[in-house]
């Protein structure tokens, strides 16, 4: 790297001698950077964002200390002194050693991107960039510590921390997690908008497992640690945000330890997989029982899962495995995402300890819905199964949009418009459904499975199936099934199959069906 200097700004101005050695490695692109003090979330018409702080703005690079920590602590220091603001940080690359917590009612924002601003676009790229540690592993011994890496951005008072986020910084290494306390005690009003992340997986703890014999250096992705991990009270926004794959940082483990049952071990070239990982949890809660045996959820049982205000985006998910988007709520909108799951991936193991077979799943899923009166537009994903480890099968998962009994609500007042999946929507063993509309979808999926998929019966027996209608869609595979007594103001109506073989329509909730083309 070129020998730099900073001006009194904290800014590179030349490449002419050494920077101080705490700053070795960061690299700031602009010597005049106007620190914004806009609100940049104003086209979403949230009447909560425009009362954020922007205004109010102290820049990181101006602060004392000896390493961007030290800085980001000073400059978090004086807004908290005046109320809350924005810690702001002009285009460059920051170097963090350790994770970085956000305090009460502060922001991260970094430069506004000026030539491309929309997230689902390959170009996107935030001119600001955090990077944390990078995961040196050593396959031998006791292998690299995992906390000498993985690091992320949290909150410093999750239990109270409001009026907060982060905003337009590309994170490297790190994740973000806006998180709650213990007994569900969490703020309110916060916001991830136009963050780019790379390689945010951490390593599960839990991997090496000494009961089956594990190498000590065995490293496993952890399967429910979110790229985005966010929860808020009320009014939590998660927008503009793209997780491309990660690139190069995946590293193999030859002769990884995995038990195939019956007693028996096998050895396999493991992947640490940095986009095996869940892309968004948001306000991400089991709000119910086991799948199938009913216990639903409701905001008198399980008051966190129906927090309200929370709006998912005009996101760009990419992973390789696992969950593209999971969320709880109610009234939740999650609009005009584009996910995308890596077909042709092999994954003999999906725990870190246990080989796969066709039991196994991976939860790869475009988006999980648990909650009430939710709403999907205009969302446009891709689903792919892993392979198991012979090779010869999938894993059992695959869904596209999800909203199944287990650890959920009934279903109510749901709106699914205008989304292209090509995996089924499995509305599955939902107890009573009452309220919903399906409109203008275009789906297709593997197998012999319906495309649209609403089934109110559960294995106790059969659950209301009320007010539902499945109207304009596409099916391209294998068409509709619609389930559920006692049945009352049901409709199918101006469906399209398009494939050379009809498709299906099965009618078990008594809905009055018209004007449906190539249906058997």
């Amino acid at each position: 790297m070129p020998e730099i200097t900073l001006n009194r700004r904290g800014l590179l101005i030349a490449a002419t001698s050494a920077i101080a050695a705490p700053l070795i490695g960061v690299r700031v692109l602009r010597a005049a950077d106007a620190s914004p003090a806009n609100d940049p979330l104003g086209a979403y018409k949230l009447a909560w964002t425009s009362k954020l702080r922007w205004g109010s703005v102290v820049d990181v690079t101006t602060m004392p200390g000896d390493d961007w920590d030290a800085k980001l602590a000073a400059a978090q220091a004086t807004l908290t002194r005046q109320g809350g603001g924005v810690a702001y940080f002009p285009a460059g690359t920051y170097a963090f050693k350790d994770h970085v917590r956000i305090a009460d009612g502060v922001i991260l924002r970094g430069a506004e991107p000026k030539v491309v601003t929309r997230a689902t676009e390959e170009r996107y790229d935030p001119p600001t960039k955090l990077v944390f540690p990078k995961y040196e592993p050593l396959l031998e011994g006791d292998g690299a510590p995992i906390d000498a890496a993985f690091k992320g951005v949290y909150l410093a008072n999750p239990a109270g921390g409001a009026n907060t986020g982060v905003v337009n910084i590309a994170v490297d290494r790190g994740h973000i997690h806006l998180d709650e306390a213990d007994g569900h005690a969490c703020g309110a009003n916060r916001v991830i908008f136009g963050c780019v992340l790379t390689n945010c997986a951490v390593a599960d703890p839990a991997v090496p497992n000494p009961k089956y014999a594990q190498h000590a250096w065995q490293r496993f992705t952890s399967r429910h640690h979110a790229a985005i991990d966010a929860k808020s009270a009320e009014n939590l926004l998660i927008a503009n945000n793209r997780l491309p794959k990660s690139g190069d940082a995946n590293f193999t483990q030859p002769g990884f330890i995995l038990d195939a049952g019956k007693g028996k071990r096998e050895t396999f070239d493991v992947v640490f997989d940095y986009d095996n990982r869940p892309g968004l949890y948001i306000n991400h809660f089991c709000v119910g029982g086991e799948g199938g045996s009913g216990n639903d959820g409701t905001p008198e049982t399980h008051p966190y899962g129906f927090r309200k205000g929370t709006v998912i985006r005009d996101n760009y998910v990419f992973n390789s495995g696992r969950m593209s988007i999971g969320f709880c709520g109610d009234g939740v909108d999650c609009s005009f995402n584009v996910t995308r799951i890596e077909p042709d991936v092999w994954r003999p193991t999906v725990t870190g300890y246990k080989k796969t077979s066709g039991a196994a799943t991976n939860d790869n899923r475009a988006v999980e819905m648990r909650g009430w009166r939710w709403r999907l537009e205009g969302n446009d994903c891709v689903v792919h199964r892993n392979w198991a480890a012979d090779r010869s099968y999938y894993i059992n998962d695959g869904e596209g949009l999800m909203h199944e009994d287990h650890c959920n609500s009934d279903l109510r007042g749901a709106v699914l418009l205008n989304n292209r999946i090509n995996s089924y929507i499995s509305l599955y063993k939902c107890g009573v459904i009452d309220g919903l509309l399906i409109e203008g979808n275009d789906v297709s999926t593997p197998g012999k499975i319906a495309d649209i998929y609403v089934m109110a019966n559960r294995n106790t027996g059969e659950q209301p199936c009320r007010n539902v209608s499945i109207v304009n869609n596409v099916t391209r595979s294998n068409g509709i099934h619609i389930a559920g007594s006692p049945a009352a103001n049901n409709v199918v109506r101006g469906n399209t199959h398009k494939s050379d073989k009809p498709g299906v329509i099965r009618n078990e909730a008594n809905a009055k069906m018209s004007d449906n083309t190539n249906y058997a």
